[in-house]
């Protein structure tokens, strides 16, 4: 199991450095224009449905895979069955996707604006072809992950941005924003073709059989109580650029590059181990051992809560500077720099949560708790678009970021707070001391080494100053975690990469 989270979470982490790389490659080409407002406002129309289906795969299906465990024959139908259902809505979802968008593209496109419409249409076709193919490969990557294949799954999440980095430099000359969605489709075809073949899974039609698919009510419920519990992670971004498309030129845009970096957060430091740990969660819950696993599992979630406040911190202290350093070129002007830099920590801040979510996740689905968990998916995006609205009045698109940390924050509280009720052991309020004091250590770090950069800076250039300042907040982070507030999560994360160097 360790290996594989590694194998896993290194290639989720090079997955999202190449993201990181392929942001700077769209600020560099398109910056916080027009174009890229309405390139990700179309990309997070399917979002809504593609960024929530490999959970909803995983959380639904993997625990029905455990309950065939005795009897391979009976599983194989199973997969089958259910394939041919996603095979023929991947294809509707797709075809009526992409005819809404085109219908209704006056909502983001002026009618006069002919040029930028076919640019739109253009690029709606390319994201919605690769959003089917996207739901036809969560759905396989369950069966490769329930089959502990998890490295043949994880290595193609680097083809996306890799694709879209390639094609945006070939080609963004010739065809804008069109070459991001062109690298897109591309890279999501691809990925499905190396599932489809890994899978061996069956494409005759014939032998599909409705009758087949056991427990299709249970899935059915579950499927839906499990996509009201991602609403907040699929549909605060859509309303979120919504609301910034009522503001200036260049909002929807500060926000889509704010969540690039509050995703590449999220997913680096939490999915590995989500991903490697649900499988054998919903194997001991259904097998009646899930309690013995519950220390375990609050112990990992502090490491991730740890090392994503760790990161933020250290992001937040010198967001300027490196923002300046790595985004200030081509089309992304100083001003769009300082603009990005107001908005950019409250996003890392929601980051934070929505990592410690990510693992949180797996444990209400691996113990079949999914009705609480949907309640609050249905409550957040409300409690989001009322504070983001009335925030944005007085803070334009910096208020849209402000009240989504406070969502994140608030959705992370309350899942504590439920999980905490079922288990008296788990949870209590040593986690959340552990919380309040990594908060602190974090906070201080932070404070002292922006002002050391603002006196460091006067004397070096931008990357030696980057660099010392970041090594001083590493120091100050450790001494205060150690003789300050004597925590023993980081000893314990610092002696076992010690120990790995070792061996």
């Amino acid at each position: 199991m360790i290996k594989n989270t590694f194998l896993v979470t290194i290639c989720l982490i090079l997955s999202s450095v190449l993201g990181f790389v392929a942001q700077i490659v769209f600020v560099s080409s398109f910056g916080a224009s027009i174009e890229m407002d309405v390139y990700f406002t179309l990309l997070s129309v399917p979002a809504v449905v593609t960024g929530i289906s490999p959970i909803i795969f995983s959380s639904v299906l993997i625990p029905t895979f455990a309950k065939f465990k005795s009897n391979q024959l009976e599983l194989n139908k199973f997969i089958d069955s259910i394939w041919k259902i996603i095979l023929i809505f991947a294809i509707l979802f797709s075809s009526i996707g992409f005819f809404i968008s085109v219908v209704n593209m006056d909502l983001l496109i002026s009618e006069t604006q002919a040029n930028l419409r076919n640019i739109g249409i253009q690029v709606s076709l390319m994201i919605w072809i690769g959003s089917g193919f996207i739901i036809l490969s969560a759905y396989l990557s369950a069966i490769l992950n329930y089959n502990k294949q998890f490295f043949k799954v994880a290595w193609t999440s680097l083809l996306p941005a890799s694709f879209m980095i390639i094609i945006v430099l070939l080609f963004n000359k010739e065809l804008g924003v069109r070459s991001i969605s062109l690298g897109f489709c591309i890279a999501f075809v691809l990925q499905f073709i190396i599932f489809l073949k890994a899978s061996k899974i069956s494409l005759n039609f014939f032998s599909f059989n409705i009758k087949q698919i056991q427990y299709k009510k249970l899935l059915l419920k579950q499927s839906f109580l499990v996509s009201l519990s991602l609403l907040p992670f699929s549909l605060i971004a859509p309303i979120a650029f919504f609301l910034a498309s009522q503001l200036e030129t260049g909002s929807v845009s500060y926000l889509g590059y704010s969540q690039s970096f509050a995703g590449f957060l999220s997913v680096s430091v939490s999915m590995g181990i989500s991903i490697v740990s649900f499988p054998e969660l919903a194997d001991k819950f259904a097998e009646g051992l899930g309690k013995s696993s519950l220390y375990d599992f609050e112990l990992k979630l502090k490491y991730v809560i740890l090392i994503a406040l760790f990161a933020a911190g250290a992001f937040i202290s010198l967001k300027s500077p490196i923002l300046n350093l790595i985004y200030e070129r081509g089309q992304f002007d100083s001003e769009s720099v300082t603009n990005l830099s107001r908005v950019l920590p409250w996003y890392l801040i929601a980051g934070v949560f929505s990592a410690g979510l990510n693992l949180l996740r797996t444990l209400f689905y691996s113990k079949g708790e999914f009705k609480s968990i949907a309640i609050l998916g249905l409550i957040m995006p409300i409690i989001f678009f009322i504070s983001a609205g009335f925030l944005k009045t007085n803070f334009s698109f910096v208020g849209i970021g402000i009240a989504n940390a406070i969502t994140f924050f608030i959705l992370f509280l309350s899942c504590i707070y439920l999980l905490k009720n079922k288990e008296s052991f788990f949870l209590t309020e040593n986690f959340n001391f552990f919380i309040l004091k990594v908060s602190l250590i974090t906070l201080i770090s932070a404070c002292i080494t922006n002002l050391f950069y603002n006196f460091i800076s006067n004397i070096y250039s931008q990357i030696p100053s980057i660099s010392v300042c970041l090594l001083l907040f590493s120091i100050v982070y450790y001494l205060s975690s150690k003789f300050i507030f004597k925590s023993e999560e980081v000893e314990a994360i610092l002696n076992s990469i010690f120990r790995k160097i070792k061996s």
